[in-house]
């Protein structure tokens, strides 16, 4: 049997890793070919892109593993076999002086178990375990790998055609493990796209940053970013390190920015003006996760069990509560403030274990903690809002990320605020059950989809703690300024330049513009063939929901959660044509992960659920 996988990515790989091994085991013989315009390990960890040699991820090397285990339910045969961490101690040097892209990346190896590696190492970590796939081959069954972009599909017989590069190929299953795709761009985009054409200016729309060529960017000149998330940090990393700056640690342990004089001045905002918190140092081993106490799944059954549905309201109780106890706890535990607790450290936590979550406030002012140290969500979500004037801008700026850097540094599971915010990493599989499952009824999902999703982000998605320091050393060295909140940029054919304007009366004039973001997840905007033929076909389409609330369409594709086959917008599966991925995001929840072993990875739970759909799929058809 023919198996094609789209996507040669950690899904894809994943996926061929688990029906080769399955196949194994049952004696059948089959013939996989990954696709895929990028090198193996896809577009995000390409190595021979050169800005994935300067580019970080955002998990520790620990913590990545493309090795199934048993914390998946029947994943099928496992073996054992290195993590990142100990792939770049054992294997890694052998491997890369062996592979033509490998010997940039030689001088990337200086690593501990805690280190955030280059992206590039981490697409090489994936070639090198692709080999290992193809060592289980058995049967006479064979994996390939070809690099070509797939622009179109269509049913053939009983089988599925795939077209690519002025040829075209059937197979029998079709596995897509799609990632973040190019939009068309919106009305606004275009203005400001047709703006810079007319008026020599530039313009970078929403894109992956490491593929932007950034050399269009003049040094010594302003250029606006909009946006503060993880594609803002990309682009300060490529237009500093990028361009031969470099950052060192004074004698305070602070860093210092030695620029190389070709940098632009950047002037970076967001709507909300609020920064993502640093991801604390970890201290959590490979497969080491918080043990949550009260955001149970038994706790969200028995919810369910009173109201006939989970409500946000109880879900998010729960959520918070979970999170305040440990910020609270690890408060007692910090030499700062024992003697605040002194010997009532056991009544003030039982008093919080026993109460809600709405009531943590009063508690704590009633055993006198410091302000600072209460929880508040509007200043760990929103804390800009106590700038009132553009003449504090900066001072507050850099005080709060002095105190964020601080919290964080003593780590993921001693911090009073970032050992809480982590927290939401480990419970994330408890929280995508709720999703898959369909347990919240619409208006409760949207407001999961809008309100809980913000909150996800700016405490569990940001860069990881050097990336904070580099910041913070930019300001002080005047590379970077950071603006107030409610970000308007405009074009402004008068000075011949795009203009920023924020809710502070700033103003800032640039030649250069840049929208840090990646392209949204959208059926409606998507540009690639591939996808447009999937819409065209009606089998790519949003997904609606109807209940008793009410009516809410997403903008992703929908598929069955349990089998992750397609469904097509008459709302019948469609056979033997699998995909999960970034393209499902919002029907599958936090789909942007790296596998980690012992944790029950969703890659890993995906793989093992569609090489266990397709290789019994076979065994039936070949009796």
């Amino acid at each position: 049997m023919k198996i094609a996988i789209i996507g040669a990515g950690p899904r894809g790989l994943a996926v061929a890793d688990r029906l080769v091994v399955r196949a194994a085991k049952e004696q059948i013989k089959i013939d996989i070919k990954l696709f895929d315009p990028y090198e193996i390990g896809g577009r995000v960890w390409d190595p021979s892109i050169k800005a994935n040699n300067i580019l970080l991820m955002n998990t520790v090397v620990s913590q990545v593993s493309f090795f199934a285990d048993d914390s998946i339910y029947h994943p099928g045969p496992t073996r054992q076999g290195p993590n990142f961490y100990h792939w770049i101690k054992e294997d890694a040097v052998e491997f890369l002086k062996n592979t033509p892209q490998g010997i940039r990346y030689l001088d990337k190896l200086n690593l501990n178990e805690n280190s955030y590696a280059v992206r590039g190492l981490a697409g090489l970590y994936q070639q090198w375990f692709f080999n290992d796939i193809k060592e289980q081959l058995e049967n006479n069954s064979s994996l390939v790998y070809q690099k070509t972009e797939i622009k179109k599909i269509a049913k053939h017989n009983d089988q599925y055609r795939l077209s690519f590069a002025n040829s075209f190929e059937d197979f029998d299953f079709i596995f897509m493990g799609l990632g973040f795709g190019n939009n068309r761009l919106t009305d606004e985009e275009k203005s400001f796209s047709e703006f810079a054409k007319r008026y020599n200016l530039r313009y970078i729309a929403p894109g992956h940053p490491a593929e932007i060529d950034l050399s269009q960017i003049p040094g010594k000149q302003n250029v606006i970013i909009r946006g503060l998330g993880l594609s803002f940090f990309d682009y300060l990393a490529l237009l500093t390190e990028g361009r031969g700056g470099h950052f060192v640690e004074d004698k305070s342990q602070e860093l210092r920015y030695h620029p190389s004089g070709k940098e632009p001045t950047i002037y970076a905002g967001s709507r909300s003006g609020n920064l993502l918190h640093a991801r604390a140092l970890n201290q959590k081993s490979e497969s080491e996760q918080y043990a949550a106490q009260f955001f149970t799944t038994a706790n969200l059954k028995k919810l369910e069990d009173e109201n006939g549905h989970i409500t946000y309201s109880d879900f998010f109780s729960l959520f918070d509560k979970e999170l305040q106890f440990k910020h609270y706890e690890n408060l007692t535990k910090a030499i700062a403030y024992r003697n605040l607790f002194h010997k009532k450290t056991h009544r003030f936590l039982e008093r919080l274990r026993n109460s809600e979550s709405k009531d943590f406030e009063v508690i704590a002012h009633n055993f006198q903690i410091p302000e600072e140290q209460i929880w508040h969500w509007n200043e760990i979500i929103d804390a800009i809002h106590q700038v009132k004037s553009k003449d504090d801008l900066t001072t507050w700026y850099e005080r709060y990320l002095a105190n964020d850097i601080e919290d964080a540094s003593e780590g993921n599971k001693n911090a009073i605020f970032a050992s809480a915010f982590d927290i939401l990493r480990d419970i994330r599989e408890t929280i995508r059950d709720l999703i898959n499952q369909d347990r919240f009824q619409t208006q409760d999902l949207k407001k999961f989809l809008t309100i809980f999703n913000h909150i996800s982000t700016v405490i569990s998605v940001g860069p990881p703690l050097i990336r904070i320091k580099q910041l913070k050393a930019l300001l002080k060295a005047n590379i970077v300024h950071l603006l107030g909140p409610d970000l308007k940029v405009e074009n402004n054919p008068r000075e011949n330049s795009y203009i920023a304007k924020t809710a502070l009366s700033e103003r800032v004039s640039a030649s250069s513009f840049i929208d840090a973001r990646l392209p949204q997840v959208s059926v409606s905007l998507s540009e690639q063939d591939l996808r447009k033929e999937l819409i065209n076909l009606g089998w790519f389409h949003e997904t609606s929901y109807h209940d008793k609330q009410g009516h809410l369409i997403l903008d992703a594709a929908q598929i069955n959660p349990n089998t992750f086959q397609l469904i097509d917008e008459f709302g019948q599966i469609l056979p033997n044509l699998y995909s999960a991925g970034i393209p499902h995001e919002s029907i599958s929840w936090f789909t942007t992960v790296l596998p980690r072993r012992g944790v029950n990875t969703i890659i890993f739970h995906e793989a093992a659920i569609i090489s266990e759909e397709i290789i019994q799929t076979i065994k039936k058809t070949s009796k």
